[in-house]
């Protein structure tokens, strides 16, 4: 006997593909977001720079009068770090240490990424040479198996079978 229930576990196509649709609505919206908060952050920092420069020109030529101006623009660089610090929650990026270690010693952080691709081919060309080394031994090692015992290649053993099923990580 067949029952309509609502309750059912099993999920018809549609509403998985209506899961999966609103799944990625929500990243899109979380990524738009994060976009606009970014372009947000962006822009805080750019008009505090402008402020932070006018701020400079005032006190390089200070007049007794300008002190107003010297507190005003004071007070919209404290209004743009408080407008940056309730942005930062928007952000979903991930700056390593390293980067901000580079930028803090005025170093420019494109060297830490070329430096980091560098020393990632470095590091893959001597695993690739470990691996060729390991490769060729085995070879040798079984050219030296059959000399020695001649009654295994008799029997016609695979031996890359052999080593394959030996391996800790095959699947049996």
């Amino acid at each position: 006997m067949l029952q309509n229930d609502s309750h059912s576990s099993s999920t018809s196509p549609l509403t998985v593909h209506s899961k999966h649709a609103l799944n990625q609505h929500t990243k899109d919206k979380d990524y738009d977001t994060s976009e606009s908060a970014r372009r947000s952050l962006e822009e805080q920092l750019n008009e505090m720079l402008q402020v932070l420069f006018e701020l400079s020109v005032v006190v390089y030529d200070f007049q007794p009068e300008g002190n107003k101006l010297v507190w005003d623009k004071i007070n919209a660089i404290t209004d743009h770090y408080q407008k940056m610090d309730e942005l930062k929650d928007g952000l979903e990026a991930f700056v390593p240490e390293e980067v901000i270690n580079y930028v803090e010693n005025g170093k420019n952080p494109d060297i830490f990424t070329q430096t980091f691709v560098e020393r990632a081919a470095s590091e893959n060309q001597f695993t690739n040479g470990k691996i060729k080394a390991v490769d060729s031994f085995r070879n040798i090692l079984s050219n030296e198996f059959l000399k020695s015992f001649p009654e295994l290649s008799e029997q016609e053993y695979d031996f890359d079978a052999l080593m394959q099923h030996n391996q800790p990580n095959s699947t049996q």
